[in-house]
């Protein structure tokens, strides 16, 4: 089974049903194909890298949807890069061609190379002309053919690109449809960018798969989405926890419906804003563990209970398994370890770099073969979830013992004057590292009572050995702290 496979059996049930932005299920069908035909007739040939390098809008829709129908790979690519970034991904992919839109194509332009551009503008002209011709009848691509090359954040290097295969993709679909209950009843809203797995895998393709409603909004602002969301036509909202802080900082005393689902994922959401939205939207906020290389391996169970802080269990389909770092083997019950995910929703490797897709996966014994994530996790058998401390690329090491950053700073989060925090090693001579502690808080943010709770409540050896107020903590697109541009005054 392929997304095209969810998307085009339901279609004869949609006709007329709205989908994406104003656009009906046959809008969409019907558009894409014309779609297709165009690119086609540019020379695109199945297999052939399309670089999307646009905005949120209706022509990234049909130029994905007709990419992955005429079995071209899809390289949706972050609209925040330039230069250097922006020509690694359209150099590393091979792009063949590059959609751009009047806000992007003049850094494409601006290259030394790139490949030829096709205006998001010309594409959505095609897609609502019905004189169009669509793409002539061929084959469809396969489960196993590499659908999308989504690139990694790239936060500790250069960004790779995760082949998501047609099969991939439908089965993160389909995963989330049952595990939150998604129906063609739900209207959906969203700020999230197109070009990562949230926005793509999660909104999008949910979406489709789903037969409901989705609304995208080209960037994130508290109010107007507030304002729709007290319209009474969602169920559904998608977002990171720096979205949820906002809007609770905007909602003022003006009523806001309940939500069918509020969803929260890309980092880590504070307690301390999970029970602040509850009790003032009268919804709890659902967590889940997503990645690029593995669309959403852990979610909270939407029946509940959603633990705060934590990441739920697997849905269905998915497996995972907590192992010492660098090994398979299972660490011992309430132990921390590196979290493995196995699935039809892993992806099939990093494009171009064989050396690191051998280096991301591991088979046991009975021949599961297990992604690893580099995530540090604990499974809590008490409370029934999994959690997750940390990076094992951040893990801090200080005097000979494990700080893992996230235990430590869902402890600073307990400060209600704490918006935000961040906990990274800093080198030292006689521990080799030592957890120092960045914190956007309010004026009442008191320092050294701070720093008197955490002794109460953590080992010495993890308590920050400093704390910096900063006004915002470095973050990248979607909302995740950029830890590795951290660093203490005057690089202490």
């Amino acid at each position: 089974m392929t997304i095209l496979d969810l998307f085009d059996a339901a279609l004869a049930d949609r006709a007329g049903h709205l989908a994406v932005d104003g656009a009906t299920y046959d809008d969409l069908h019907a558009g894409a194909l014309r779609v297709a035909g165009l690119l086609e007739d540019a020379g695109l040939r199945p297999g052939d890298r399309l670089a999307l390098y646009v905005e949120n809008r209706i022509g990234f829709v049909y130029a994905y949807l007709a990419a992955l129908r005429l079995g071209v790979v899809a390289v949706p690519v972050n609209v925040l890069y330039r230069s250097s970034d922006l020509a690694h991904v359209l150099d590393d992919a091979g792009a063949a061609a590059v959609v751009t839109s009047a806000g992007t194509h003049a850094h494409v332009a601006a290259l030394p190379w790139s490949p030829p551009a096709i205006d998001v503008e010309a594409i959505e002209a095609c897609a609502r002309d019905a004189a169009q011709p669509a793409l002539a009848p061929a084959p469809a691509p396969g489960p196993a053919d590499v659908a999308v090359v989504l690139y990694t954040s790239g936060t500790t290097g250069r960004s790779k690109g995760a082949m998501l295969t047609h099969g991939n993709l439908a089965a993160i679909a389909a995963q989330i449809v049952v595990a939150w209950r998604w129906s063609a009843a739900d209207s959906l809203l969203v700020a999230l960018p197109l070009f990562h797995m949230h926005g793509l895998g999660a909104a999008l393709n949910g979406t489709l798969a789903a037969g409901g409603r989705l609304t995208v909004h080209q960037r994130f602002d508290a109010a107007r989405v507030l304002g729709e969301l007290r319209s009474g036509e969602y169920t559904m909202f998608f977002g990171v926890p720096t979205m949820y802080v906002r809007m609770l900082e905007t909602a003022g005393d003006e009523p806001v419906p309940p939500l069918r689902l509020y969803v929260s994922g890309s980092a880590a959401l504070s307690p301390a804003v999970h029970a602040a939205f509850g009790a003032r939207f009268g919804a709890e906020i659902l967590e889940r563990l997503g990645a690029t290389e593995f669309g959403f391996a852990l979610t909270n169970r939407y029946g509940g209970p959603r633990v705060a802080g934590s990441v739920g269990v697997p849905p269905p389909g998915t497996a995972v398994a907590i192992v010492a770092p660098g090994t398979v083997d299972p660490v011992a019950a309430g132990d921390t370890g590196e979290l493995l995910v196995s699935g039809p929703t892993v992806f099939a490797g990093y494009w171009n770099q064989p050396d690191a897709t051998h280096a991301a996966f591991a088979t046991t014994s009975d021949g599961t073969r297990w992604y690893r994530s580099g995530d540090l996790a604990r499974y809590s058998a008490e409370e029934g979830v999994y959690r997750i401390v940390g990076r094992l690329k951040e893990l801090i090491i200080s005097g000979g013992f494990n700080v893992y950053p996230r235990e430590v700073e869902l402890e600073i989060e307990r400060d209600e004057t704490v918006r935000a925090c961040a906990v990274v090693g800093v080198a030292d001579a006689a521990r080799g590292e030592l957890p120092v502690a960045f914190v956007e808080a309010g004026a009442a943010f008191d320092e050294a009572a701070l720093l008197a709770r955490l002794r109460e409540r953590l080992a010495s050896f993890k308590v920050p050995k400093a704390v910096y107020v900063v006004e915002a903590l470095p973050r990248n697109a979607l909302g995740k702290v950029e830890k590795q541009r951290l660093a203490p005054p005057g690089g202490a």
